[in-house]
Formats: C-alpha cells, sequence, structure tokens
C-alpha cells in the first residue's frame, strides 16, 4: 500500500496521471509575430492554449513538432526549442510550467528562411511525457493564420493575374493531348453506337492486355469479334511502324488503326478516346469522332514521373490510379522513389528490418524500433506504411498491362538514414546475440567516422559509408530482392535507379575507413571515394544485367572546386535524372553539360517540372519555392533542348541578362542524341494525403506529356522562337486541359482531386470583370461576405456594376461541387 502510495505521489509531482487525460485538450496555434517581414524580422510564434477544465502541467511533457525550415530558438522565461537532426524540433518547457484553465502561453522562434507559404508552418505537434515515455499525445490539427494582406495588395495581385488569364482568350481546345506527329482533319464524323464491331489481328496478341481492354471500356462501349473488312474497329499490324508508333485513320468506313506492337494499337486507342468530347464521355451527348488521318510517334523514348512515396507513404490503390493516368497520356516510365532519410517503403524479404524499423515514424524513436516523426506524421506510428512484395508485384503487373515500366529507386549513399537506422537496429540485435559476423554484414554506418556534415534536409548521420564492404554487400542483396520481384511475374529489371543525390560537404572527411581505402586505391582527395562508389554500383548493376540510373552527381565529380561533369565515367551508359537547373542558379545548361559528354540524360527540370513547388505567391497554395513558382504556364514553357528560348517569358527568368545566357552551354548534335527524355517530378514533404498529390500534380502533369510525346515544333528554337506562335499554342493546349480533359478524369479513373483554376479580378469603367486560369470551369461569387459555394449566383460573362466599399468574393467550381480557391477583390 505504502508503495502504491509512493508512486501515485510520484505521478502527481511530475505532473502526470490525472493531468496527461488533461493535455489532450491543449490547443496549438500558430501565427507570425508582431512586426513580421521576410527581410530581417523573421520572428514567429506558437500559441498554447488550455480549452479543459483543470490545469496542464507542461513542465511534464515535452512538445515534439516538424518545420520544413530551420529555426532559431530566441530564449524567454518558460520555454527553450531544440533542434532534433532532420526537421524534427523538441520544445522543453522551464520547472513549474502550468497552463491554467483557458489560459494560454506563447512562445517565440525565429525561421531562418522567409514563411511564404502554408506548407512552410510548423505541423506534426505532439506532447510526450518525461516520465511515462510510452504516453504520447497527437495535437493536430494546429490552427494556422495565413500572412496578412492588405486589400490593395490582394486588388494588385487579382489585377495581374486577370492580365495573364487574359492570355487565353480566343483559344480553340487543341485536338488531342498529347498531339500527334502528324494530324490532318477531313470533312464529316463517324458515328458509333454502344456495340462496336471489332477486328483485331492476331500477331499483335492484343487479348492479352487488360490495359487495352480497358482503354475501349472508357468509352462505355462494348465490342464483339468481326472481319477484317467491315468492322467498326480495325487494329492491323504494319512491321514497318515502330515499336510505339500507330496509324490512325478514320473515315465513313470506320476506324482503322496501324501499329506494329500491343503498345501502338494502346497509344492509337488513347488518342481516340482524347478526340471524344467530356460530354461524350460523360454519356450527354451521342459518340461520334471527326474524320482524322494521323501518324504517329514520341519525341522521346523516355517519357517519366517520379513519386516520392518516401517522404509520405501513398497505398497501392493510389499508385495504380496513377498508372492509369500516366498510361492515358501516352507516359511510360513510372519512377517510385521507395527510400530516403524518412522511410523505407519495400518490402525486402531477405532484410526484414528495413520494412520493420525503417518504414515506422513514431515519437518512441529513441528506443530504435522505429525512426524520428517527420514532415506532419506526428507521434503515433499508424500501421503498414510500405507495400509488401505481393503488391508490388501486382503493381508491376498492373503497369506493364498498360506499357508502363516501373523503375524502382534504392537512394544510396546520401538520403540513407532509414535503410541506417534500421540496418544498425540489426546489428544490435546480433551483437547482443553474439553474432558479430552477421551483425556486421549488411552495417551501412562507420562508428569511428568522426565527420561533420549537414545534409539538404538537416540530418547529420544520413550518408552510407563507400569504404565498408558491407554497403555493397546490402546493395547486393537488396537488388536481387527486387530482381526476383520482377522475375517472379515474367518481367524483367532493366534499369534501377541507385540515388546519388545531394551527398553534403563534409561527408567521410574523418572516417578511418575511407582514410584507409584512399591510402588502397592511391587517392589523394576524399573527393576521389566518389566515382569510386559509382563505378563499384555500376559493377553490381552490370553483374545483373540491369542498367544504372540516378541523379546528375553519378556523372559529376568534385576537383576541389564543386562539382563538374566526369568525363572519365561517360562510356558506363548511365541514366542520368538532371534536375539542377535552377534558373539564377548557375547551372540552367548542366542537362545539356551532360549529355554532351555522353550520358543518357533524362531532362527533370526542377525549374519546370517539379510538381511540388507551389503554383504562385498566394500564401494559401501549398508546396515549396526553392525550384520556382510554377504554374501551367510554367510547366508548358520548357523547350527541351532549346530551355534559353523563352527564358526571358517565364516569370523566374526575367533577371537573367543576354550576357549571361550566351555564356552558357547547348546541346551539340551528340548532346541531341543522348538527351533520351522528360521526366516530372513529385517530392512528396508537403503531400501528406492523396487529395493533395492529386491537387499538386494536376494539370501540370499534362505540359509533361505534351512536351514528351508531341513533336517538336518549328518555333521551338532560338533563332527561330516566336512568342505570338507559343503563347497561340499554349491557348489552344490550356482549353483542352480545362474545358476537355480535366473533365474526364470523374470517368475515366474514379476521379481526381485536382487543383481547380484561380480566378482573376480587373475593375475598369465603373464595372468589375474576372476571367480564369485555365477554361471550362464556372465562376460563382458573393457581395455579403459569405465565401462562394457551388449554389452560389454565378458571375455573369460581362460583369457587375463596381460600387464603393463592395467586397466581391468569387472562386471556381466543378461538376461536383467542389470550390477553387476564393479571390477577393474590394472595390
Amino acid at each position: 500500500m505504502n508503495q502504491l502510495k509512493s508512486s501515485l505521489l510520484l505521478m502527481l509531482a511530475l505532473g502526470l496521471g490525472t493531468s496527461a487525460v488533461h493535455a489532450q485538450k491543449l490547443q496549438v496555434k500558430w501565427d507570425f509575430a508582431s512586426g513580421y517581414n521576410h527581410n530581417d524580422n523573421r520572428l514567429l510564434k506558437l500559441t498554447l492554449v488550455n480549452t479543459d477544465q483543470k490545469a496542464i502541467h507542461l513542465d511534464a511533457y515535452n512538445l515534439w513538432f516538424n518545420s520544413m525550415y530551420p529555426i532559431e530558438n530566441t530564449g524567454g522565461n518558460k520555454a527553450t526549442f531544440n533542434d532534433q537532426s532532420g526537421n524534427l524540433y523538441r520544445v522543453d518547457f522551464n520547472a513549474g510550467t502550468t497552463l491554467q484553465v483557458k489560459d494560454s502561453l506563447v512562445l517565440h522562434y525565429k525561421s531562418l528562411y522567409p514563411i511564404t507559404h502554408t506548407s512552410l508552418t510548423p505541423n506534426g505537434f505532439y506532447l510526450k511525457s518525461k516520465g511515462q515515455t510510452s504516453e504520447i499525445i497527437n495535437l493536430d490539427p494546429v490552427e494556422v493564420t495565413a500572412l496578412h494582406v492588405t486589400a490593395q495588395e490582394e486588388n494588385a495581385q487579382l489585377s495581374a493575374l486577370f492580365a495573364k488569364n487574359s492570355l487565353l482568350y480566343k483559344g480553340t481546345p487543341q485536338p488531342i493531348l498529347p498531339m500527334p506527329a502528324s494530324f490532318k482533319m477531313n470533312n464529316g464524323s463517324f458515328k458509333v453506337g454502344k456495340i462496336w464491331g471489332v477486328y483485331e489481328d492476331p500477331q499483335l496478341n492484343l487479348s492479352q492486355q487488360s490495359g487495352y481492354d480497358l482503354a475501349f471500356r472508357t468509352l462505355d462501349v462494348a465490342g464483339v469479334k468481326g472481319p477484317k473488312n467491315g468492322s467498326d474497329v480495325r487494329v492491323l499490324q504494319n512491321a514497318d511502324l515502330a515499336s510505339e508508333a500507330y496509324e490512325l485513320r478514320i473515315d465513313k468506313s470506320g476506324i482503322e488503326i496501324q501499329t506494329s506492337t500491343a503498345a501502338g494499337a494502346f497509344y492509337a486507342i488513347q488518342s481516340l478516346i482524347s478526340l471524344a468530347t467530356a460530354e461524350q464521355l460523360q454519356g450527354k451527348s451521342e459518340l461520334s469522332f471527326p474524320y482524322v488521318e494521323i501518324k504517329d510517334a514520341p519525341r522521346f523514348a523516355y517519357r517519366g514521373f517520379m513519386m516520392d512515396i518516401s517522404r509520405n507513404f501513398k497505398e497501392l490503390s493510389v499508385l495504380k490510379k496513377y498508372v492509369d493516368l500516366l498510361a492515358s497520356y501516352k507516359l511510360n516510365k513510372f519512377h517510385l522513389h521507395f527510400i530516403d532519410d524518412e522511410g523505407w517503403r519495400l518490402e525486402i524479404p531477405s532484410l526484414p528490418e528495413l520494412t520493420e524499423i525503417g518504414s515506422n515514424r513514431s515519437g518512441s524513436f529513441q528506443d530504435g524500433n522505429t525512426i524520428p516523426p517527420a514532415y506532419g506524421s506526428g507521434g503515433h506510428a499508424v500501421g503498414k506504411n510500405y507495400l509488401s512484395k505481393k503488391e508490388f508485384q501486382e503493381l508491376l503487373e498492373y503497369a506493364a498491362d498498360r506499357f508502363v515500366t516501373i523503375i524502382p529507386e534504392i537512394e544510396s549513399p546520401g538520403h540513407g538514414r532509414a535503410a541506417i537506422k534500421a540496418m544498425e537496429t540489426r546489428y544490435n540485435r546480433l551483437m547482443k546475440a553474439g553474432k558479430q559476423k552477421e551483425a556486421e554484414e549488411f552495417l551501412l554506418y562507420e562508428a569511428a567516422d568522426k565527420s561533420v556534415y549537414n545534409s539538404a534536409q538537416n540530418w547529420r548521420d544520413n550518408v552510407m559509408n563507400p569504404a565498408l564492404p558491407s554497403v555493397y554487400r546490402f546493395m547486393d542483396v537488396v537488388l536481387d530482392d527486387i530482381k526476383k520481384m520482377y522475375e517472379e511475374v515474367g518481367l524483367e529489371l532493366k534499369l534501377v535507379s541507385l540515388g546519388g543525390d545531394e551527398v553534403p560537404a563534409g561527408s567521410w572527411e574523418k572516417s578511418p575507413a575511407v582514410q584507409e581505402l584512399m591510402k588502397k586505391e592511391g587517392m589523394s582527395t576524399v573527393y576521389e571515394v566518389w566515382p569510386y562508389y559509382v563505378k563499384k554500383l555500376h559493377e553490381i548493376c552490370a553483374s545483373k544485367g540491369m542498367d544504372m540510373a540516378g541523379w546528375e552527381e553519378f556523372g559529376m565529380v568534385n576537383k576541389g572546386q564543386g562539382m563538374v561533369v566526369n568525363e572519365e565515367l561517360a562510356h558506363l551508359n548511365l541514366h542520368l535524372d538532371v534536375w539542377n537547373n535552377v534558373i539564377g542558379g548557375g547551372q540552367e545548361d548542366l542537362a545539356y553539360k551532360l549529355a554532351n559528354a555522353g550520358y543518357k540524360t533524362v531532362f527533370t527540370s526542377s525549374a519546370n517540372y517539379y510538381l511540388d513547388m507551389v503554383w504562385d505567391k498566394d500564401f494559401r497554395e501549398p508546396g515549396l519555392k526553392w525550384a520556382s513558382i510554377t504554374d501551367l504556364y510554367q510547366s508548358y514553357a520548357l523547350l527541351p533542348d532549346a530551355f534559353f528560348a523563352n527564358m526571358k517569358h517565364m516569370d523566374a527568368g526575367k533577371k537573367l541578362e543576354d550576357a549571361y545566357l550566351a555564356k552558357k552551354v547547348r546541346l551539340t548534335e551528340k548532346g541531341r542524341s543522348n538527351l533520351i527524355g522528360l521526366k516530372a517530378a513529385l517530392w512528396a514533404e508537403t503531400v501528406l494525403t492523396a487529395d493533395r498529390l492529386d491537387y499538386m500534380i494536376l494539370p501540370r502533369l499534362f505540359a509533361l506529356a505534351e512536351r514528351a510525346w508531341a513533336p517538336k515544333e518549328a518555333w521551338e528554337g532560338e533563332q527561330t522562337f516566336d512568342q505570338a506562335k507559343f503563347e497561340k499554342a499554349y491557348r489552344n493546349f490550356a482549353h483542352k486541359v480545362g474545358s476537355q480533359e480535366l473533365p474526364k478524369l470523374d470517368k475515366l479513373h474514379g476521379g481526381f482531386k485536382y487543383r481547380l483554376p484561380s480566378v482573376g479580378v480587373m475593375a475598369e469603367k465603373g464595372s468589375i470583370h474576372a476571367n480564369v486560369e485555365y477554361p471550362g470551369f464556372k465562376i460563382v461569387y458573393t457581395l455579403d461576405g459569405s465565401n462562394p459555394t457551388s449554389s452560389s449566383q454565378e458571375f455573369p460573362s460581362g460583369g457587375i456594376q463596381a460600387k464603393n466599399g463592395m467586397v466581391v468574393k468569387l472562386a471556381t467550381v466543378d461538376a461536383n461541387g467542389r470550390i477553387g480557391r476564393i479571390s477577393t477583390y474590394t472595390r
């Protein structure tokens, strides 16, 4: 009894027991501090509010949260902020800090960088008890106050948007997205019913392709076998055509497709779907197709999209939906970023710890059985956050049926913390069991390494050590397991990405193992370790019959003055995803340099195709902005082999002078042959949900599809560039996207929560006018201060009368009643 009494007294002294229940009633509010500005006063504040009926003893807990940007503690007499590495921070409350009933506590801190958008605000708040470490209390959602914008500032922004939107006036939707290599429209149309007679050349084996069948189902028609002559649809083999090429002819005799492969037939059907209007696919009008003659083949063999599912996991059903989307717009490479510091998302049967440890984030990470919370994941582990072997194989087969190749990425040697910590836990377990040799087999770090570095995401222990044989043993086993997953479903792993991105300065400099390696190999500087590592990985891939891909650094080397192109490894047939062309960053021509040197280059332009970037400067827009501010126009503006031709017309390119651009490297003929494709990328630091994924990707992905497949235009060159022709092409593209392709998504893929266009506003001659970023959406508005809904009054095309003091709130609405971002114009 005395022992129980003592325990209760201890719990009360620590503020535990009943206080733990009341800590769940702690509300967190985030705001800019008084006088905040982006340049010299980045003071921010957290307000903690006790919404319960009893006091909360804050000194019994630590408050934890994630911050996208590094922060500085400003001091104070109540608490201190402590950097816990990565983007995790801990608040320590001073002894005696208690939050009384209905009381609040304000804590200030500074951001090292401006907080310009909502995704840059902190998230993932939780309390963790000091006395009972298993007691973790999530505190989300957090109330965030947006950056204040005056009415005059918002009016100016809306007027600028109106002017930019005006570019879209008088557009005509292009007939197909992406546009074919050759397109001729003839007079007349072919009307079809719900049952089609279909002849398929048996040489094409189309009956084996469920994706091909799905394409027909999208048109809501049933196909029955018919004769070669007289069927509504005739799919014929033409061995003279390239593997993805097709010819499509529609006339009074019906629809004829010629192709050498099932892939070509599939892409022809996608063009047929694109020819149909949204109204026809929705059953609102009779299905018919114009008479056309099309000869088509892709501009680039590699047409890709990279999705990061490591930072914030996305389940199999989401990935399948995106396979369907990619295939529908003739994109053929789905690069999955499985591995990073914050998560390992693919089951590796030979090393179960990778997902047992590396896929789980929780506030109990100090015990080594999970990894730290990141990017708003909160304090509680949330179950299985990885693809099992069975699920991955299901995805492989699903994608192959739609002519999409899954390219797995195993990030190394940087961005490797999830793997490092998982293998460290394995090492500790086996060492405890007295199995030293087995424990060291897959160790990825060197305990004696005292190197000091800080990664781009603020990690200081996330780089594998390339001097350890166990690192290569690890990569060998992981690749064997993944290769077997492909082989077991009848596929071949031909290309694998092994990362290579962002190894921080300072890595390996104080590693005894690296010093020994350098001595053994006759290296004079630690920089030579990098190409050594690249060659070792290449040997592993080559031994398994795989080509090796990675980020641009695999084709670069530091010779003491920063990373430059490494000519010596160009013969290895490395495939490089080149992202670093931030406009004004000095590397705008890096993709061309690497292609000219002989590397197989996939232009993954961060200035145009990083789809985790914000759409515009409005605080409410999600995403990051370090690479660019990227709307649909900016994505469309990339000219793959003439990047500098229209740079002055991109928002981010206006600051660059002709003299600066003249010094940049252009593609040679050799380089042009090595520029094998384009890829967009979606990094998931700010993408916690599937709905947010849709919002960030669409409609910008359509611009990638257009550039990767459609032929090069005559005006796509520095000497031939014509802004008027470019803008006409953009108008027609944007009209196709807004009025046709976005509305089709509900029918095609079960629905996407794509971004709705924002409304621009202009006051002129006593009237207020409004327009949208891409057409096809109704504008609704209110005048009573309430936010518009789907049932609000439609804004008239001729505008409304302007009256002094009036406040107009406007937004777009889609067919499902979703409302876009609200524009508020004050007269």
